[in-house]
């Protein structure tokens, strides 16, 4: 299986950016791929031989988690901290995850919550995972929104995790994900682009950060 490495996608300029401000951005996969965790053990996490069979690509992140699916269906959102400090890692992924939840609730999506440690569902089904890689100088977190990708390609390509989190009660991946569009909601990029923009101006400030995290 060939494992790209170093994580090249469109937001690993937020990990390695020297920037001292605030930085996200809003993308959608150009073809599908197959991307695993820092920890990831292929043979654990995917059905590698049908991966192989049909050619799918497999890049492994610098961020945790399980094994993901990308497609064009889906919406990436990416955001980067610089030079933060030492708080505990559920906090980020609150405070991200709020930035996504509202975009979404401007959007007029209804009944969008963060879930487990660090997924966004509606009615009990998961709609975006997430991930965060940190050191001294980055927090670097983001969300794969599934905008409209059916669960056909999850459960060809991907095993049952390892770890899952509570809600998600041993459900397979075709019982436990849903779509934007499954839920009646059709978002196009620019539309979700704009609103994470908006809600960037308004949460990426010093004060902002400080005083959500710091709850």
């Amino acid at each position: 299986m060939n494992i790209l490495s170093p994580y090249d996608l469109p937001d690993a300029d937020l990990i390695r950016s020297q920037e001292s401000s605030p930085r996200s951005l809003v993308w959608a996969p150009d073809h599908v791929m197959v991307v695993i965790g820092n920890g990831s053990d292929p043979d654990t996490e995917l059905h590698t031989d049908l991966i192989i069979r049909d050619n799918i690509p497999v890049v492994r992140r610098d961020t945790g988690g399980c094994a993901v699916i990308l497609t064009p269906e889906m919406f990436v959102a990416s955001f980067a901290l610089y030079g933060s400090g030492s708080t505990d890692s559920i906090k980020y992924f609150r405070f991200f995850n709020t930035i996504v939840i509202n975009a979404l609730e401007n959007l007029s999506v209804d009944g969008v919550l963060h879930e487990g440690r660090s997924d966004i569902a509606i009615d009990g089904r998961k709609i975006a995972g997430t991930a965060i890689y940190r050191n001294r100088s980055v927090i670097f977190y983001h969300a794969i929104i599934n905008a409209g990708g059916s669960t056909q390609l999850m459960e060809r390509y991907l095993k049952v995790p390892p770890r899952m989190p509570d809600y998600r009660m041993g459900r397979s991946h075709k019982d436990f994900v849903t779509s934007l569009a499954e839920q009646g909601y059709q978002l196009s990029i620019d539309d979700f682009r704009m609103a994470i923009g908006n809600e960037c101006r308004v949460s990426l400030n010093e004060a902002m950060i400080s005083s959500l995290l710091n709850n």
